[in-house]
């Protein structure tokens, strides 16, 4: 039997945090829609339980099950600001200190036979 997977257990508290909010925003738009778990999980095309671990916001539970209830909740488009690089000014800021200070021409190979 294989061993279980701790990261759960060990998670930074913030990453917990992210999750359980997830899961809630998760369930406040099934709520919304007047569904219930059965009808998401059967529409998302996952399994019940795992819709449930979703929605309480379970970090062993797989990102595609989070992707495919957003997805049965007609909430994809939302996803595009999600990590969108031109958002996060520090990763933009690290790019720019890692430029090389002088541009360079290729020289022509001299492998033409």
């Amino acid at each position: 039997m294989p061993r279980q997977l701790k990261f759960a257990a060990t998670a930074p508290h913030a990453v917990q945090a992210a999750a359980a909010a997830i899961g809630q925003r998760i369930r406040v738009a099934r709520k919304r829609r007047r569904l219930t778990l059965r009808d998401a999980a059967a529409h998302a095309g996952i399994a019940y339980d795992t819709a449930r671990a979703v929605e309480q916001g379970n970090l062993m539970t797989g990102l595609g099950a989070y992707l495919a209830l957003v997805w049965a909740f007609g909430l994809e488009a939302e996803l595009a600001t999600f990590l969108d690089p031109d958002r996060d000014e520090e990763g933009k800021q690290l790019e720019l200190t890692r430029l090389p200070q002088r541009v360079r021409q290729r020289r022509p190979s001299d492998d033409d036979f």
